[in-house]
């Protein structure tokens, strides 16, 4: 059965892989073709495989099955739910809603939206039952190289919609129950500690009060892993109840039966307790992991079975992948199951002799076992985050065994006094904060070494797993050849190493929503047009996109930045990105974004278009026209101009273009025909929102560059959209149909379709 386990195991990892689902219809024979691989042919690896792709291709139909309805799409509609997420107060709300009914229509059970809501007319909390106004579209996120993939993250959770509450009197809140976890945030919460974000995150496991600087400062110091409620804790609470009702039912049933198997039933009773603690935990998936293993092992006990290490960690995953096939979406599911085989090869290579093992062996296993960690998780991580953490190995040397032996028990116990005994529990928690205080204040002074972490460009992730085989290789007990032919595996990533001497330049269009970034690169040099838009929220496209994508490509430094003009969807988050990368020169309107301004950059002609000096108008009309060539090839950014500026322009100089990003968004005011005759592009960008309220771009717009024969793409279809333009051809890749050509990456329902 292993060799069923592994087949079923690795064929479903593959679904991430998948360019397309099987038809519905090839599922049922697909089954049955399962079961007599198994029952009549004994063809393990075969009948393994087969079921795995029946049960993720189920698994993707279900998830496909519940759609917004078309006629609803960004449409003020009523619903009713259920909150299902943790809270905070603050101006915007973000929360996730099991709806119940739409349009006072039920819907199927596991329905589940993302919403966000302005100045909440009460205080929002998980499990609340609401009547909420909404205006919902189907889930969709900005994808570029380097950023957060919101799109394959709503994806994993399950969520079948997104939007906002419309501020409507018929809001209400029409059941006001909330649940123990929420309860026990706010109660800590209002303990109003220096460090209660990360109480919060180490006792609840919510991380959702976590700044921005704090994940960097985990990242950096390699510490991620532990604020985040996972085996650990659960191992601590198991063993602690276990020890309780030991002690305790040995003294209930004292003088009863001898023949009581007193462990049996606590090992079960403390299987109970983790179980209850993972809920009030919210039951998130390295916590829901931990379980299944912990409920495994206590099975094998209490069944008096025996199995080596290999069948628990294959059964573990085959569970979880049956329980929670979604959790294959999330990176941490990736970062579990590399670390459990981490330990497993460890273990296996040098194992451990238990009438042998005292605290001088120990240190050493504990030793070992983190360095190996350290090591084989680096390049997993540098490919994901595009950072490698140097101190991070001594840094969790002393970090594993400080929260695990001090700080997890500490905020346990608090959690405990914080229902029975609010008093004791604020000196617990204001201990732990002093703790905190100390370990924040030592993982900053290791983040500020020099060289501590250092971000490395992106190498594909081929590079990383030959990596990977050369440090597993090393660490087999072989003894002829092992270490040369681990050098040679590793050639791979050193001839990455070197700066790339690509033979092309990059012209990149980011997909940021309703807004323009565009980032032009050559020679591992980089200048940047626009910024993109911020919001009050918090979000912006530099923290989301820009430098994300900067740090992948190992850019360091803008040589310029552009400003077409200055309204938010174009220069919003300008002041974001000036605090994220050093800019060497900003060039707007007001400091020389003036016709005639011209230079050399890379071997490439930079002209400004338009303005020309001492020019009034409006904002948009002001936009910086830049024109940017090697020659042969030219890409045109014109900002906003209207069709008065754009009759300007073409009746002036010479402004045909290979490559043009469409002026305004793709708004009718824009896109003359006289423009496009005279532009005469191949390829032409609207960089837009998805289901933007404007509807951009217009329809006859996309016609009339159509009729000329361009070529049109958008980021809110294609997401980012690189061109690679060599001396002699143009080469398009976007990230949907190129980078990330996957099912679950598909946009999905567009005005124009």
């Amino acid at each position: 059965m292993d060799v069923w386990r592994f087949s079923f195991i690795t064929l479903s990892m593959t679904v991430l892989l998948w360019s397309a689902l099987p038809p519905v219809w090839i599922l049922p024979p697909l089954l049955i073709l399962t079961i007599i691989l198994a029952l009549y042919y004994q063809r393990w690896w075969l009948s393994g495989a087969f079921a795995a792709i029946f049960w993720m291709a189920s698994v993707g139909h279900w998830q496909q099955a519940w759609q917004l309805p078309q006629t609803l799409i960004q449409k003020t509609v009523l619903i009713e739910g259920q909150v299902s997420t943790l809270t905070r107060t603050e101006p915007v709300q973000r929360f996730t809603l099991r709806l119940l009914s739409l349009e006072n229509q039920s819907v199927p059970s596991g329905v589940f939206i993302r919403l966000s809501y302005r100045n909440p007319s009460w205080p929002l909390k998980q499990g609340q039952r609401l009547r909420l106004a909404v205006r919902l579209k189907p889930p969709h996120g900005s994808v570029n190289l380097g950023g957060f993939n919101y799109q394959r993250w709503l994806f994993a959770n399950g969520i079948k919609a997104t939007g906002y509450v419309v501020q409507q009197t018929s809001n209400e809140l029409i059941g006001g129950s909330i649940s123990l976890r929420q309860q026990l945030r706010d109660n800590l919460a209002a303990l109003e500690l220096k460090h209660g974000a990360w109480l919060q995150a180490l006792t609840l496991g919510y991380r959702g009060a976590l700044e921005a600087e704090d994940w960097q400062l985990v990242q950096q110091t390699g510490v991620a892993h532990l604020i985040a409620i996972s085996g650990l804790h659960l191992g601590i609470i198991s063993g602690l109840s276990l020890s309780v009702l030991v002690w305790t039912s040995a003294r209930v049933v004292r003088g009863s039966s001898e023949h009581a198997n007193l462990l049996k039933w606590s090992m079960g009773g403390a299987l109970i307790v983790a179980a209850g603690y993972a809920a009030l935990a919210g039951f998130s998936l390295p916590t829901a992991r931990a379980w299944v293993m912990l409920a495994l092992v206590t099975w094998l006990w209490l069944s008096d079975r025996h199995w080596r290490p290999r069948q628990i960690v294959l059964s573990t995953l085959l569970i979880f992948i049956l329980l929670f096939p979604l959790s294959l979406f999330s990176f941490s599911f990736w970062l579990s199951f590399s670390a459990i085989a981490i330990i497993w090869l460890v273990f296996w290579r040098w194992p451990v002799a238990s009438a042998g093992l005292n605290w001088h062996s120990a240190m050493w296993v504990l030793l070992r076992m983190q360095l190996a960690l350290s090591v084989m998780m680096l390049p997993l991580v540098a490919w994901e985050f595009n950072l490698v953490s140097v101190v991070a190995p001594l840094v969790n040397l002393l970090a594993v065994p400080l929260v695990t032996l001090l700080l997890v028990p500490l905020c346990l116990l608090g959690l405990a006094l914080l229902v029975v005994w609010p008093g004791a529990a604020r000196q617990v928690f204001s201990f732990t904060d002093t703790l905190l205080e100390l370990g924040i204040a030592g993982l900053q002074w290791c983040a500020n070494w020099q060289s501590a972490s250092f971000a490395v460009r992106h190498i594909p992730l081929i590079v990383w797993i030959v990596l990977v085989v050369a440090l597993i290789i090393g660490c087999l007990p072989l003894s002829r050849w092992k270490w040369l032919v681990s050098l040679i595996c590793c050639l791979p990533l050193l001839s990455w190493l070197p700066p790339s001497q690509a033979p092309y330049w990059m012209v990149r269009v980011l997909d940021v929503g309703q807004g323009l970034a565009v980032v032009v690169e050559r020679r591992g040099r980089a200048i940047l047009y626009d910024t993109g838009p911020a919001y009050p929220s918090g979000y912006n496209s530099a923290d989301s996109h820009i430098l994300p994508l900067l740090k992948r490509q190992g850019i360091r430094q803008l040589d310029r930045v552009f400003i077409s003009h200055h309204d938010n969807d174009h220069a919003g988050s300008l002041g974001v990105l000036q605090r994220g990368i050093v800019i060497n020169t900003i060039v707007d309107a007001e400091t020389g974004c003036r016709q005639p301004w011209q230079e050399q950059w890379q071997g490439l002609s930079l002209k400004v278009l338009w303005p020309p000096t001492g020019y009034q108008d409006s904002e948009n009309n002001l936009s910086c026209v830049l024109h940017i060539s090697d020659g042969e090839n030219t890409l045109l950014l014109p900002g906003d101009i209207d069709i008065d500026i754009e009759g300007i322009l073409a009746a002036g100089e010479a402004i045909q273009a290979d490559i043009l990003i469409a002026p305004h968004h793709g708004s009718n005011t824009s896109s003359s025909s006289a423009f496009i005759r005279a532009v005469a592009p191949k390829f032409v960008v609207f960089s837009q929102g998805y289901l933007n309220r404007w509807r951009f771009p217009d329809v006859a717009v996309a016609q009339r560059y159509h009729e000329q024969g361009t070529t049109g793409l958008q980021t809110s279809r294609e997401g980012q959209i690189d061109f690679m333009i060599y001396a002699n051809h143009i080469e398009v890749k976007t990230y949907r149909r190129d980078y990330a050509p996957y099912w679950y990456q598909r946009p999905p329902f567009h005005f124009h379709d």
